[in-house]
């Protein structure tokens, strides 16, 4: 007969071994789970911010003071001005328990059973963490210092907030683009509006550096569909289509609808600005398996750190109060 202490170990070393095999699988499913991470990670977006206590990036908002057409005899600037400066974000730790049951245990001890157990135990903490990241990243951190801060606090409805560190009511250029919609009619003002904003959030680049995905509610997507199909504005997502996505799309970027953006929001984003910033030694890192000090459950949690950041907010936009 197996020993309790044993067969505890046993348990460990079966979790344990499980848990390293899937850890890869777990990212993989993470991802391909929530399409916005999808699209980032096919993008390169997914970048190792190791080190330090918080995330910086570089953050470029003049031009060359010195760039002058010249012609004979004239002389070139060697006076430099200060054209980059730092943005600074936290980190965010994401993190679960998976909790053993020494009554479980005993009622589940060949190994099959064990396996079934684990992976069941594994498998509702990935979709609880999924649902967890998929709820922040449409949000703002507002809420909970703890948490992600997602898309809703770099393309906001108050632009001229203080991001990163960085007041955009005295810097301009870090503000996003936002039209209110509020009492507007979509089924006259949604295309036009949406034509509107996806021009704004291109700048002066035209064509390249256009948003490369819009995100709004299942409303307001279905409301676009409608009014497309009208106009014969109607395409589908060939980018999307590739990374096994279905969806529509406005000017070639695909629009993606998700319960965790708010009513009457459509975002404008343009990915080469925004990172998911992670380090690799504390991504989905399991912690030993410890026992409880007051009963016989044994214990042990998987963390994450990481958080969305971005380094241009000017070519992000956002159409709020749509039909309300």
């Amino acid at each position: 007969m197996t020993a309790p202490n044993s067969l505890t170990k046993y348990y460990n070393d079966l979790t344990s071994a499980t848990l390293e095999r899937t850890l890869t699988k777990i990212t993989d499913n993470f991802f391909d789970a929530l399409p916005i991470l999808k699209v980032m990670r096919a993008k390169g977006k997914f970048v190792d911010h190791s080190g330090g206590t918080m995330i910086t990036m570089p953050l470029e908002y003049a031009e060359n003071d010195t760039a002058e057409w010249i012609g004979r005899g004239s002389n070139v600037s060697i006076v430099d001005n200060q054209k980059f400066t730092t943005v600074k974000y936290d980190w965010k730790f994401l993190s679960g328990s998976v909790v053993r049951y020494m009554v479980d245990e005993q009622m589940n001890k060949s190994e099959p059973q064990i396996f079934n157990l684990v992976e069941k135990n594994i498998k509702n903490l990935e979709k609880t963490l999924q649902k967890k990241v998929n709820t922040a990243l449409m949000g703002d951190g507002s809420t909970d210092s703890n948490k992600l801060e997602g898309f809703k606090k770099y393309i906001s409805a108050t632009p001229t907030d203080t991001v990163g560190g960085i007041s955009a009511s005295t810097y301009s250029w870090w503000e996003n683009q936002h039209t209110s919609m509020t009492g507007d009619d979509h089924t006259v003002y949604l295309i036009d509006n949406m034509r509107t904003m996806y021009d704004d959030c291109s700048g002066d680049n035209g064509e390249m550096d256009t948003p490369q995905m819009l995100v709004t509610t299942k409303a307001v997507k279905n409301w676009y569909e409608d009014e497309a199909l009208d106009s014969h504005y109607y395409t589908q997502s060939n980018d999307m289509a590739d990374l096994g996505i279905k969806g529509c799309a406005f000017k070639g970027a695909p629009i993606l609808f998700t319960a965790g953006c708010d009513t009457g929001y459509m975002y404008f984003i343009n990915f080469d600005y925004f990172e998911l910033a992670y380090d690799p030694s504390m991504w989905m890192k399991s912690t030993p398996w410890k026992a409880a000090q007051d009963n016989l459950e044994q214990a042990m949690q998987v963390v994450s750190q990481a958080n969305l950041v971005c380094s241009n907010r000017k070519n992000q936009g956002l159409l709020s109060g749509i039909d309300t």
